[in-house]
């Protein structure tokens, strides 16, 4: 991924939300969505936009699916660890429970 679509990305506020909210937690769609406060259409649409990018994993679990940020991701952009806790801070977002797990 080139610098650019990396800074596309944070761009947008519901990217950077969910981005911020996989920093440190697996989580489904249902929970973005409560988190987030948007559909699940339009979660899935940016989570699958991420996934195509390399920037999220899926992890399947019947059927639930979990994502997180992709390690490798993460590794290549070391800076980005700081700009989506400040972000999570910034949304004041925490993780909020669903019927998953």
């Amino acid at each position: 991924m080139k610098l650019h679509e990396l800074f596309r990305i944070l761009a947008s506020q519901i990217k950077l939300e969910i981005l911020s909210l996989l920093l440190e937690n697996e989580l489904c769609v249902c929970q973005i969505c409560a988190i987030v406060g948007t559909s699940q259409p339009n979660i899935s649409q940016h989570l699958n936009t991420l996934r195509h990018l390399g920037v999220v994993d899926i992890r399947k679990d019947g059927t639930f699916i979990y994502y997180s940020l992709d390690k490798r991701f993460l590794k290549q952009y070391p800076f980005l660890k700081a700009v989506l806790q400040y972000a999570k801070k910034d949304y004041q977002m925490s993780v909020k429970t669903c019927g998953a797990k």
